[in-house]
């Protein structure tokens, strides 16, 4: 009898673990991914090249600061023309939560280890959202979703205005980004 009763009840367990542990139940992570396109030639005292994500705007050399800082991907190799990235993949830094991000980017460092100092680092691509190139993108990563097609173009002939950017710009980004901040 005991050995009916073990082979009703491991039948009863198989036939009742349907996709219990399914990759389909699992709840995804957070995250984004694009590609990034390198225009012109690389400048071959570059280091390190990063995909960097930044919470709050750069206002101020003071927003360049690990607590703003959500995303560091690992570095680009140099003489890249097209980079595919996800930040499901490995990185430096991995903070990211639902939310909107305010900067999103592409920098590049002459120094050989890394460093959190704004003026070691130049910014050779930015992410712009619905075709507008006069202002960072607001990235959007609503809950439990991962969004693809971030892309940004990095044309080292025509490199985007560095964050900051001195007073009349800053002041004018931080008044676009307070009215985008406010309309939602």
């Amino acid at each position: 009898m005991s050995q009916r009763f073990l082979i009703i009840l491991l039948s009863i367990i198989l036939l009742s673990c349907d996709k219990g542990l399914s990759p389909d139940m699992a709840e995804i992570k957070v995250g984004f991914g694009g590609e990034v396109t390198f225009i012109g030639e690389w400048d071959k005292e570059v280091t390190q090249t990063h995909i960097v994500l930044f919470k709050e705007p750069l206002l101020s050399k003071d927003d360049f600061n690990v607590f703003n800082l959500k995303y560091v991907s690992d570095s680009i190799p140099n003489g890249t023309q097209l980079y595919k990235y996800n930040t499901k993949e490995s990185s430096l830094i991995e903070s990211i939560e639902p939310g909107d991000y305010a900067y999103l980017a592409v920098a590049q460092s002459k120094r050989e280890v890394l460093s959190l100092d704004r003026k070691d680092w130049v910014v050779v691509g930015v992410y712009y959202n619905k075709g507008d190139t006069t202002q960072p993108g607001i990235l959007t990563l609503p809950e439990g979703t991962f969004v693809d097609s971030i892309n940004i173009v990095c044309d080292f002939n025509n490199p985007p205005p560095q964050p900051p950017s001195g007073m009349i710009l800053k002041n004018l980004l931080k008044e676009v980004l307070i009215k985008n901040y406010t309309n939602r």
